[in-house]
């Protein structure tokens, strides 16, 4: 063990700038587009001064100054464009990284409710939300702040330019609305399909073994293909009313020219405008039009980002924490479960009722019940992990459901059916990824008696201990274990502690069961042969998985 060895900070201790506010970036972004929409007025202005000012008074010096502030105006126009998409392209850097780390925060929590095809797809629909915004859409939006100042111009020439142009945006802007309202389900659908198949494929593919072991890849593929080709087969459906209504869309653009054409050459031969002012009338109908068009030509980009928009909001709502609460200072030292209720994800009768005990500090609890009697159910709500029907669960005072998990997550110890090792080096995961002195993680790797067999790894506690680190069941098992026991928690929760252990460990387990019960720990033990912690052990609490429940002493 090298004394040099340091853990790395914690993400809460690193430096980090606090991120610019959203409004101030967009409020420039609105008044870059109001300066872009009024140089984009030198066109129409150079066109009606060309044509009823120049070619009537032969004066090239005119036409070469108005070309002069033609080109001044269309360089000022570019780099303001130019500006707007530098800030958009930040805010939505910006954006998208508060997006992911509060979608990450919210889908662990919707995970944990059984909500993992949700919790998968999030961070795809925050790329996808990134993806929106950091396209044209942004830009395309703020652009529609043309329609006012062309339809505008186009009043001051004449009403009936104004009334084909207004006619012409709300024509195209209802082919936009068509095409969202006709294909956004199905393109939500479709996505919510594929990432199914995705996660149930990549599931399975994961059990290699199990796969190739006993024959069963053709079945998977047999599986996945159909699941995946209905979801392809939705998608293109959709894609194909799009492309009808693009077509739509190019056909009333050219009815618009039309259109304005005709007005123009009747209200020219009525002399009631110059025929720069039809030239700049056609000029201007495509600047008010031009957005819709865009828009409605972005139609995939804008409906999968509000539909992702849609889900992430949704997701948001479902995995914010619960409301803090201050410890309760009348509670018992220990864990105490008062009037306790959970009920499985749409059964019909909870899994527990009215459960109440008092385990105090260094008594040892071990929970046995049948399959499916709901003893993980259990363990989830005791360390706060889910939320109960009724009741609640305090640890010295601590609402493990309602405190921040910064308080409560150090003063528990929980090892799990799977040892659920993060990325990461040994010594990383048994220190909770907290940096500071190694000893203390030494020391828990020590408890548990997992110290020689991490010695024994290749790098010892610099050897890898996530999923494809290579570390077989029982490795994995003593690493978390001993994770469990760093830092002398308050609370300790095993399930199932002596599977895939030999005897050594397990000698060794009970030695540290024994030492952090004499230094206080509370300590709760899932196991299906509670006689064989008799003698260590105080009492046991049997499920039986129909809301009754029974405590009693252990001998």
């Amino acid at each position: 063990m090298s004394a040099t060895l340091r853990l790395p900070a914690p993400a809460s201790r690193l430096p980090r700038r606090a991120p610019a506010s959203v409004a101030p970036v967009l409020a420039v972004c609105i008044l870059l587009s109001v300066a872009i929409q009024a140089t984009m007025l030198t066109t129409p202005l150079l066109t009606m001064h060309a044509f009823d000012g120049v070619m009537e008074s032969h004066n090239l010096d005119s036409l070469w100054v108005l070309a002069l502030a033609f080109l001044i105006a269309l360089l000022l126009g570019g780099t303001l464009r130019h500006l707007r998409a530098a800030l958009l392209a930040g805010l939505a850097e910006r954006v998208g990284r508060r997006l992911q780390l509060g979608a990450l925060a919210a889908t662990v929590r919707v995970a944990l409710d059984g909500d993992r095809v949700a919790a998968g797809r999030a961070l795809q629909d925050v790329a996808e939300l990134r993806r929106m915004l950091g396209g044209s859409v942004p830009a395309d939006v703020l652009d529609l702040l043309s329609i006012p100042v062309a339809l505008g111009f186009l009043w001051l020439l004449h009403p009936l330019f104004f009334a084909v142009a207004l006619i012409a945006a709300l024509l195209q802007a209802a082919l936009g609305v068509l095409a969202d309202r006709t294909t956004r389900d199905v393109v939500s659908t479709a996505t919510t399909d594929e990432a199914r198949t995705r996660r149930d494929l990549v599931g399975r593919l994961t059990q290699r073994d199990m796969v190739l072991g006993l024959g069963l890849l053709p079945a998977v593929l047999g599986r996945f293909a159909p699941a995946q080709a209905q979801a392809m087969r939705t998608r293109g459906a959709a894609e194909r009313q799009a492309q009808a209504l693009a077509g739509l869309l190019e056909f009333a653009t050219f009815l618009q020219q039309i259109a304005i054409v005709c007005a123009g050459v009747w209200l020219l031969l009525r002399h009631e405008i110059s025929p720069g002012s039809m030239l700049a009338a056609a000029t201007m109908v495509n600047f008010a039009t031009r957005p819709v068009v865009h828009l409605v030509g972005h139609w995939r980009d804008w409906s999968l980002g509000i539909a992702a928009a849609r889900r992430l909001v949704d997701i948001a709502h479902r995995g914010r924490p619960p409301a803090a609460v201050p410890p309760d200072p009348a509670a018992p030292p220990g864990l105490a479960v008062q009037d306790l209720t959970i009920r499985a994800p749409g059964a019909p009768r909870p899994l527990v009722e009215d459960l109440s005990f008092i385990l105090p500090p260094g008594g040892i609890l071990v929970l046995a019940g049948r399959n499916g009697a709901g003893k993980t159910t259990l363990i989830r709500a005791l360390l706060g992990l889910a939320e109960p029907e009724a009741g609640r669960v305090l640890l010295d005072g601590h609402d493990t459901l309602r405190s921040p998990r910064a308080e409560i997550g150090p003063r528990l110890g929980y090892l799990p059916q799977e040892p659920q090792l993060l990325e990461g080096s040994v010594i990383e995961n048994v220190g909770r990824f907290a940096g500071g002195d190694t000893e203390v993680a030494v020391a828990a790797a020590r408890r548990v008696g997992a110290h020689a067999a991490i010695g024994r790894l290749p790098r010892g506690y610099e050897n890898g201990a996530g999923p494809d680190a290579g570390l077989s069941g029982g490795q994995s098992r003593l690493v978390a274990l001993a994770r469990a026991f760093h830092g002398a928690p308050r609370l300790i929760v095993l399930d199932e502690p002596e599977a895939g252990l030999d005897g050594a460990a397990r000698a060794a387990l009970r030695e540290g069961v024994a030492q952090v019960r004499a230094e206080g720990s509370a300590l709760l033990l899932v196991s299906h042969d509670p006689r064989a912690w008799s003698g260590t052990a105080d009492r046991v609490l049997r499920l039986h998985g129909d809301g009754a429940w029974e405590l009693e002493v252990l001998r």
